[in-house]
C-alpha cells in the first residue's frame, strides 16, 4: 500500500509529486491544515514527513514492499521555520539503512531502518527537519 492510499493522508490532501521531481509527496495548506496561526499545523507536517519516510523505502527497496511488516518506531525533529503554503517533502533511507537492510532480512527476521526527511515550502525553505526509525520484520514472522 502506498501512503497516499491512506485515509487519513488522502484527508490531508497529500498527493505524489510529479513524475521527475526531487521530492516525494506533496500537501497543499488548506483551512484543515491550519493552526491558529494559519500556518500548517504540527501534526499535519508530522503525517506528511512520516508518509514521505515509508514511500522513500518503498522506492528504494521495492522487492520488500509486499514482504515485510514496518511500523515506525521513533521519531527526532525540529520544526525548523513556519509553513504558510503547500509543503515539498523530501525523503531518503540513511547510509547504514541502504548498506544493511536487505542483507539484515535474509539473516535476521527482524530489523531496524532509518530516513531522513525534509519538508521545504516551494520557494525552497526548510520548514521540518528530522528522522524516522522504522521497526521492520518479515511480513511471515508476524502470523507466528
Amino acid at each position: 500500500m502506498k501512503p497516499t492510499d491512506l485515509a487519513l493522508n488522502q484527508a490531508l490532501g497529500m498527493v505524489a509529486a510529479p513524475e521527475g521531481c526531487e521530492h516525494l509527496l506533496e500537501m497543499p495548506l488548506t483551512p484543515l491544515l491550519q493552526n491558529h496561526l494559519g500556518t500548517v499545523h504540527a501534526a499535519a507536517q508530522f503525517a506528511l514527513a512520516e508518509a514521505a519516510s515509508a514511500l522513500s523505502l518503498q522506492r528504494e527497496f521495492p522487492t520488500l514492499v509486499d514482504s515485510v511488516f514496518a511500523v515506525v518506531r521513533g521519531s527526532q525533529l525540529k520544526y525548523r521555520k513556519p509553513a504558510t503554503g503547500k509543503l515539498l517533502a523530501f525523503a531518503s533511507p540513511d547510509d547504514f539503512t541502504r548498506g544493511n537492510l536487505i542483507k539484515d532480512l535474509t539473516t535476521r527476521t527482524r530489523t531496524t531502518a532509518t530516513t531522513w526527511v525534509e519538508l521545504k515550502d516551494e520557494a525552497g525553505n526548510i520548514c521540518f527537519a528530522g528522522s524516522f526509525e522504522w521497526f521492520v520484520a518479515r511480513a511471515d514472522e508476524q502470523t507466528k
